[in-house]
């Protein structure tokens, strides 16, 4: 982020230069796989930064959980469109006197019993919630998917801008650096002249004090520098400890007329508002809260749903009779005049050795049944839950809608800001370019005089501090201005690329 404090830029741009389009991401996975084997081995460019990212960044692989969940939301929503199927079982025993289900006699021994099912239930008709709940869940699931290459663009946004901050610090220490060599040769001049008994001590003391604040400039500078690689080293989740052994490559840039500024920015807006992931998701947002209203208002209807079930048991009470009985008859009384005794009608009588339990297959067989229902249920007051969901649905609708909006004008206003900066850093790039010109020459005079003793010390400090910051400006200007290019080649959806 220093680099973009230094150039006073928005960190949204960063985003643009960096996004995968999809022609370039097997190249960039391919170039991650690479850098996996030696990581410290080679230097590595912006694109291998960032495609290094987007294999071990925690954020990405989090958003990429977040976008598996919403996939099993949408398998949920289509499983709760089918009918549900549950099969029962189970196997006890009975102590006391109750009432066999299977025999209806009363039993007072213990009984094993059994019984087995099977049930489905179906929804019919619930005002289409289940219909709107699936599409719902698939707009979900695109907007995660969205959000998920927006996360990527969040990520590729930090890459670049800590991989900019590590070009601009360099830059800076590599101007520190020639700034303490030329201090650092000026005072080894000196020293013979004062030996020589050509100039006074005293000058020699001054540029002795020179040399040491140049000497802690630069200690400054390769400081700032390491701490640049340090972020962009956590960023990528590297080990820190080998920061000395970690460095980039330093694009080089052909001259700055080479690259071209578009004459309409709006042709960038609409290209973005097309194209961009923000917007998408925006949109596909909006579309799942105007769904979220018809399944708010789905609760104003009746709903209607079928269940069958199919089941069958076993009782260890139902007997069968598989012994021989014997025939008895009963006197019931006598013939009045004869006495003759008279008997019932001849009856079967049976031992308990003549019955045995009836089969397990044969009771499951005989003891099944079915049973078919309907239920409705129409909702007449439900204390205004349904009235106050809807409500809150058509809010949601609308706030979507404005999301929507907020979006497309951020993204309109950070194309317009990236195109005047553009116009803006082009045209201090030229004053700053004839700025290094002439504080180059006015430093080499004023070196001149200072060396032939015609000027003092702080007359060179000054010289040299305005060409050290006509060459720090001069720099910053040009990776500003070809950076803001890049930035609106992206929102066209042109391939990004340093060339012209």
């Amino acid at each position: 982020m220093f680099f973009l404090q230094i150039l006073g830029i928005s960190p949204k741009f960063v985003l643009a230069m960096y996004i995968p389009f999809v022609p370039l991401r097997i190249g960039l996975a391919c170039a991650s796989m690479l850098l996996m084997t030696n990581v410290f081995g080679q230097s590595w460019s912006l694109d291998s930064c960032i495609a290094f990212a987007f294999q071990n960044n925690l954020s990405i692989q989090l958003s990429a959980e977040n976008v598996a969940l919403t996939k099993l939301n949408e398998t949920n929503a289509i499983g709760g469109m089918l009918p549900s199927l549950n099969a029962q079982g189970s196997h006890g025993y009975n102590w006391g006197q109750r009432i066999d289900p299977f025999t209806n006699q009363f039993a007072t021994s213990r009984i094993q019993s059994n019984n087995f099912g099977l049930a489905t239930s179906v929804n019919l008709f619930a005002g289409l919630r289940q219909v709107n709940t699936l599409k719902q869940a698939g707009l979900n699931s695109e907007t995660a998917r969205w959000n998920y290459e927006k996360m990527r663009n969040d990520i590729a946004l930090n890459v670049a801008s800590a991989y900019l901050s590590v070009i601009i610090n360099k830059e800076f220490m590599d101007i520190a650096r020639r700034t303490l060599d030329g201090t650092n040769r000026q005072v080894k001049r000196m020293e013979k002249l004062v030996s020589a008994g050509q100039l006074a001590v005293s000058n020699l003391n001054d540029m002795q004090a020179q040399l040491a604040s140049d000497n802690a400039s630069f200690v400054s500078a390769e400081n700032n520098y390491r701490l640049s690689k340090l972020s962009l080293l956590q960023l990528l989740q590297l080990d820190a400890q080998k920061l000395d052994q970690f460095n980039i490559i330093i694009p080089k840039l052909d001259e700055i007329e080479q690259y071209s500024l578009l004459s309409n920015p709006d042709i960038a807006v609409q290209a973005a508002i097309n194209n961009f992931p923000e917007i998408k998701s925006a949109t596909t947002g909006v579309a799942s809260a105007a769904l979220g209203r018809k399944i708010a208002a789905s609760a104003y209807y009746p709903s209607l749903n079928a269940s069958f079930s199919y089941g069958t048991g076993y009782s260890g009470a139902a007997k069968v009779v598989t012994g021989n009985p014997d025939t008895l008859a009963f006197p019931i009384g006598t013939v009045l005049g004869s006495n003759n005794v008279v008997l019932s009608l001849p009856q079967l009588a049976y031992s308990s050795d003549d019955y045995k339990t009836k089969a397990f297959n044969s009771q499951l067989q005989e003891n099944v049944n079915r049973s078919l229902f309907f239920s409705l249920n129409i909702p007449l007051f439900n204390g205004f839950s349904t009235h106050t969901g809807v409500k809150r649905a058509e809010i949601n609708h609308r706030q979507a809608e404005l999301q929507l909006e907020q979006t497309k004008q951020t993204i309109t206003q950070n194309v317009y800001q990236a195109y005047n900066d553009a116009q803006a850093a082009l045209a201090s790039y030229y004053a700053f370019k004839s700025s290094v010109t002439a504080s180059v020459k006015a430093f080499e005079w004023a070196e001149l005089r200072f060396e032939q003793g015609m000027s003092n010390i702080t007359e060179y400090s000054d010289a040299r501090m305005r060409m050290e910051i006509a060459q720090a400006n001069l720099a910053r200007s040009k990776y500003d201005y070809i950076f803001k290019l890049k930035v609106l080649d992206f929102y066209q959806g042109k391939a990004i690329t340093l060339q012209p």
